[in-house]
C-alpha cells in the first residue's frame, strides 16, 4: 500500500502541467529563499504531530506514541544586508507514552510530559535567484528533555534527553517548472548524549510542492537521517500531504509520515499552519 500511494503522488506531481505558478511551502524542510519585502521578512510555523510506531514478537506487543503540541519554529531574515541572513528560534511541547502488552494484556505503561529541546539556527542566503537559491546554515539545539519518551519517534533530532545536538548544511530550493518547486536539507550532525559514545549522523530531507491553483497544492517529501554509530541505523520516510492558503500570507498544511524501512516509526498525522508577516 505504501508503494502504491507514492508511485501513484510522484506521477500526479510529475505529469500535471497546467497547474498555474505557485509559492506553497513545503510542510517538513525549510524553505531557501528569504522575503525580499521589508514588510515581510519573518516567518512563523506552528506544528502539530503525532508520530506512532507498533512492535511484536513472542506474543508480547509494544506500541509507542509522541506527539508535538505544538511545535514552533519562529525566523527572522534580513533581506538588505550584503549578505542576507536569517535566524531563528524553536521549541515544542512534547508528550509520549509506551504501552507494553503480553498476550493482549497490558503490564507495563509509561508516559511523559515536557518541553522539547531549544533550537537557535542562523542561515547565510549564498544564493538568492528567482529560480534557485542556497544557504548555509549552523543548528544548536540545547537540552530541556527529561525524558526519552518525549522524542522517540520525532523526525530529527532525536537525541535524546538532557543532549546537546549540532547541525551544519545546506538549504536549498528550486524552482523545477512554473508549478513545481523542490526544497531540500543536507546537513552534517553530531548529537552529545547523557549515557554513551557522541552520535554522527548525516541528514537529508527533500519534499516537492506541486501547485494546483492559485491557493492550493501538493507535497510529497522523502526525509532521511543516518546515524553512522551506536547501532541506530537509518530513518527513512516518505510524506504525502496537502497544502492550501489561508487568506494572503497564511497557509495550512497536512500530510502523513509513512515509515519504509524497518527502523522507520511505521506512522504519523502532521499538521501546521505557516505565516510570513
Amino acid at each position: 500500500m505504501k508503494k502504491i500511494l507514492m508511485l501513484s503522488l510522484v506521477l500526479i506531481m510529475f505529469t500535471m502541467g497546467q497547474a498555474q505558478a505557485t509559492d506553497l511551502r513545503a510542510l517538513n524542510v525549510q524553505n531557501a529563499k528569504m522575503y525580499d519585502d521589508v514588510d515581510q521578512n519573518a516567518e512563523l510555523r506552528v506544528n502539530f504531530d503525532w508520530f506512532g510506531d507498533s512492535f511484536g514478537a513472542g506474543g508480547a506487543k509494544l506500541n509507542t506514541h509522541t506527539f508535538n503540541m505544538p511545535r514552533i519554529d519562529i525566523r527572522q531574515a534580513c533581506t538588505d544586508c550584503p549578505i542576507p541572513f536569517r535566524v531563528g528560534i524553536n521549541t515544542s511541547l512534547n508528550a509520549g507514552m509506551a504501552e507494553l502488552a503480553v498476550n493482549n494484556v497490558e503490564i507495563i505503561e509509561r508516559s511523559a510530559l515536557g518541553f522539547g529541546n531549544l533550537g537557535l539556527t542562523l542561515e547565510a542566503g549564498l544564493v538568492q535567484g528567482d529560480d534557485v537559491s542556497l544557504n548555509w546554515y549552523i543548528n544548536q539545539h540545547f537540552a530541556l528533555l527529561h525524558n526519552d519518551l518525549l522524542n522517540t519517534l520525532t523526525l530529527r533530532p532525536q537525541n535524546g534527553r538532557n543532549a546537546y545536538g549540532f547541525q551544519t548544511g545546506f538549504l536549498y530550493q528550486v524552482d523545477l517548472a512554473e508549478n513545481l518547486t523542490w526544497y531540500g536539507d543536507i546537513g552534517y550532525r553530531f548529537d552529545v548524549l547523557e549515557v554513551g559514545e557522541v552520535e554522527n549522523s548525516l541528514v537529508y530531507y527533500n519534499e516537492a510542492v506541486l501547485g494546483l491553483g492559485d491557493s492550493f497544492g501538493l507535497a510529497l517529501g522523502l526525509l532521511g537521517n543516518t546515524v553512522y554509530n551506536n547501532n541506530v541505523g537509518t530513518d527513512l520516510r516518505i510524506v504525502p500531504g496537502l497544502v492550501a492558503k489561508v487568506g494572503d500570507a497564511g497557509q495550512f498544511r497536512v500530510g502523513m509520515p509513512l515509515g519504509i524501512n524497518g527502523t522507520s516509526p511505521d506512522i504519523g498525522v502532521q499538521v501546521g499552519y505557516f505565516s510570513a508577516f
